[in-house]
């Protein structure tokens, strides 16, 4: 496999906005997934519904699972976006831009899992 890096692409001012909007999304992410996990309390909440009032419960480990996916999406989404710079500049911005979009979301819901009740 071979990965070669643009020659351009650090010097993106669009993809280096980018790529530290990520960088940043990722540190908090990963950060508020480790200081929010209550490792005292072995059962967490991993789904709520509550127009049927039901609540499925399991081990805390699992919610260190929205750190991984979000240090792996960013990881992919970076290697996609060297990747198709030297052909398709926009596309590269749009991924890097969908994985700020990926981020947020993963933030929202890790958030409202561990708050809830």
């Amino acid at each position: 496999m071979n990965f070669n890096i643009p020659k351009n692409y650090f010097h993106d001012k669009s993809i280096l906005a980018l790529m530290s909007a990520n960088g940043a999304l990722v540190i908090v992410t990963i950060a508020n997934v480790l200081f929010n996990v209550d490792t005292e309390n072995n059962v967490s909440i991993i789904s709520y519904r509550q127009s049927r009032a039901i609540q499925v419960s399991g081990p805390t480990s699992e919610l260190y699972q929205f750190a991984i996916f979000a240090l792996l999406v960013t990881v992919v989404s970076a290697v996609l976006s060297i990747k198709l710079y030297a052909h398709r500049r926009h596309l590269s911005i749009s991924i890097l831009g969908l994985n700020i979009v990926s981020l947020v979301l993963c933030l929202v819901v890790f958030n409202a899992l561990t708050r809830t009740l």
